[in-house]
């Protein structure tokens, strides 16, 4: 049920919440990106709480938001596909930019997955 609550958020949070001026100046170079990328991280993580509050302690939350601002800040998952894995084409291709949405979506739902494993490890 707890990975269930925390899929749940990110697609609320990505999804559902994230409008359209969040999603078209989180990525600009000006101030504007800055707030935009942020309102747009707290929303995320007001979803992920609001979907696992009962078991997702404040510094999962606050990783969880920690992670997500540079991931769409700088659009992480474009450069990761362009720069490191060899994904260029995947990137650039016919298949773009949904290519680059699943692969960001990747990132977020591993960092929710690790936050899941800490906490049920009890490591931190």
């Amino acid at each position: 049920m707890e990975s269930f609550g925390l899929l749940t958020g990110h697609l609320i949070g990505d999804y559902i919440v994230q409008n359209d001026w969040m999603a078209a100046n989180k990525g600009m170079p000006q101030k504007v990106g800055h707030l935009a990328c942020t309102v747009h991280c707290l929303c995320y993580t007001l979803a992920v709480w609001a979907c696992s509050f009962w078991w997702v302690p404040w510094w999962g939350l606050a990783i969880c938001f920690a992670v997500h601002w540079p991931i769409d800040r700088w659009r992480l998952a474009g450069w990761w596909m362009r720069n490191v894995s060899g994904q260029a084409g995947f990137a650039n291709g016919p298949l773009a930019p949904w290519s680059i949405i699943i692969v960001d979506n990747v990132f977020h739902l591993a960092t929710l997955f690790a936050i899941g494993l800490v906490n049920f490890a009890n490591i931190i």
